[in-house]
C-alpha cells in the first residue's frame, strides 16, 4: 500500500480558495479554525457586480447567482496562478480539527490507490486500516528502493495522484447518498452489490464519529451499503449534492468556466452552481468526478449565505433533519470535533492561546471540549 504522507498548509493541493464575500460574517471564525489547523487559504477579492451582471438571470435567485459568480472568479484567479491543483471551499464550512493531522492524509492516499488501482474492485480491500497505509512494513527484498523513493516523490508531488487522472474531488458535499432524496432512508434504498459494482476504496478512520452520531441519512446509506464503522470511503460520485468543497485541476477548471458560464445560459438549464456539476459528474463519461463519504467538510448549522440573501425561511432537508441532532452534539454532522460551538476561538492578539491551540488540538488532535 502507498504510505502515508504528510500534508502542507494547503493539504496536498496547490491552494486552497476561499468563495466569501468581504462582509461575510463567517469569515472570522473560518480564518480561526484555519490558524489552529494551520491550513492557508487564498480569498480572493470578489467584483463589485453590478446589476447589469445580474441582469437576464431572473430565474436564479440573487444569493444563488452571487454565490455562482464567486465560484467563477475563484476558479479564473486559480488558472491565473499557475499552480496545478486547487481546492475551492464555501466559507460556511467546518471541518474536524484532525483534518490536516490524520484525515487529509488518509484521504490523499486512498485517492492515490484507487485511481493507480488496475485490480477489480471487488478484490480492493474493504476495510484497511490506518496501519495498511503506513510507512512501517517489512520491505520486500525483490522492490527496488529506488523505485519506492521515486513513488514517495511523485506522491509528495502529486497527493491525490496524477492530475491527468481525476477531475474533481468532492471533500465537502451535503451528501452523495447515491440517489435523489426523494428516494427515502428505508432500509434497502442502497445495497452492498450496489458499493461492489462502483470504483471505491474503504480505509478505517478513527476521527469519524460514530454511527449514531453520524447525519442519520449518512448512517443509513453506510450501513445499508455494508461499511462498518469508523470506515471512510473514496468512490466515483454517483449523486453528490453541494458544493462545500471539491478539488479541480487546470483541465477541468478549464471546463467548469466554461460549461458553467452565465452567459447565453438556457431556462431549462440548472438553475444552481451545485446541480450544475451534479450532473455533469452524473451524466459525463468523461468528467470523473470522486467522493469522499464521509465528507471531509460540512455546512455549518444555520442559515446560508444565499438563504441570507434570497430570504429563505424553508431550511433544506438534508439541514432539517440533521438538525436536532447536531444541537445535542453540538457539532456540525458528520464531524466529530469541529469549531462551531466556538470552544477554540481566541482573542485577535493572544499569541498564547492560539500556540497552544495549534499545539494540543490541531497537531494533537485532543479535543479539549467539557465533557470529551
Amino acid at each position: 500500500q502507498p504510505s502515508v504522507l504528510p500534508i502542507n498548509s494547503t493539504l496536498g493541493f496547490g491552494r486552497i480558495y476561499v468563495v466569501s464575500k468581504e462582509d461575510s460574517p463567517r469569515r472570522h471564525s473560518l480564518l480561526q479554525a484555519a490558524n489552529v489547523t494551520e491550513l492557508d487559504f487564498t480569498i480572493p477579492i470578489q467584483p463589485n457586480w453590478t446589476e447589469s451582471d445580474l441582469e437576464g438571470h431572473t430565474k436564479i435567485g440573487r444569493g444563488s447567482l452571487l454565490a455562482w459568480l464567486g465560484h467563477l472568479h475563484s476558479l479564473r484567479e486559480f488558472l491565473d496562478s499557475g499552480a496545478e491543483t486547487a481546492l475551492i471551499l464555501e466559507d460556511d464550512v467546518d471541518w474536524d480539527i484532525r483534518l490536516r493531522s490524520l484525515q487529509a492524509p488518509l484521504v490523499a492516499s486512498a485517492v492515490r490507490t484507487l485511481l493507480a488501482s488496475t485490480t477489480p474492485v471487488s478484490s480492493l480491500p474493504s476495510t484497511p486500516s490506518t496501519a495498511d497505509f503506513s510507512t512501517d512494513v517489512v520491505a520486500d527484498p525483490a522492490i527496488d528502493a529506488d523505485a519506492d523513493a521515486d513513488a514517495d516523490a511523485v506522491a509528495m508531488r502529486y497527493p491525490y495522484g496524477d492530475p491527468a487522472a481525476w477531475d474533481l474531488l468532492y471533500l465537502g458535499h451535503c451528501g452523495d447518498y447515491w440517489h435523489s432524496i426523494d428516494v427515502g432512508f428505508e432500509d434497502g434504498h442502497v445495497r452492498p452489490s450496489d458499493l461492489a459494482a462502483r470504483p471505491h476504496i474503504s480505509f478505517n478512520d478513527a476521527s469519524l464519529p460514530d454511527p449514531k452520531n453520524l447525519h442519520p441519512w449518512t448512517a443509513s446509506l453506510l450501513e445499508n451499503l455494508g461499511v462498518a464503522p469508523h470506515t471512510r470511503l473514496v468512490h466515483k460520485s454517483v449523486f453528490p449534492l453541494c458544493t462545500f468543497a471539491y478539488a479541480v485541476t487546470r483541465t477541468s477548471a478549464r471546463r467548469l468556466l466554461r460549461e458553467l458560464s452565465l452567459d447565453g445560459r438556457g431556462e431549462d438549464e440548472p438553475m444552481a452552481y451545485d446541480v450544475a456539476i451534479l450532473i455533469s459528474c452524473r451524466d459525463s463519461d468523461d468528467m470523473r468526478c470522486y467522493s469522499v463519504n464521509p465528507e471531509l467538510f460540512h455546512h455549518l448549522p444555520g442559515k446560508s449565505m444565499i438563504s441570507g440573501i434570497d430570504n429563505h425561511t424553508n431550511i433544506p432537508p438534508v439541514d432539517d433533519t440533521g438538525r436536532e441532532q447536531a444541537e445535542l452534539r453540538h457539532e456540525t454532522p458528520n464531524i466529530n470535533c469541529g469549531f462551531w460551538n466556538g470552544a477554540f476561538a481566541f482573542q485577535n492578539g493572544d499569541s498564547r492561546r492560539l500556540a497552544r491551540l495549534r499545539e494540543e488540538v490541531g497537531r494533537k488532535g485532543r479535543c479539549l471540549k467539557s465533557g470529551r
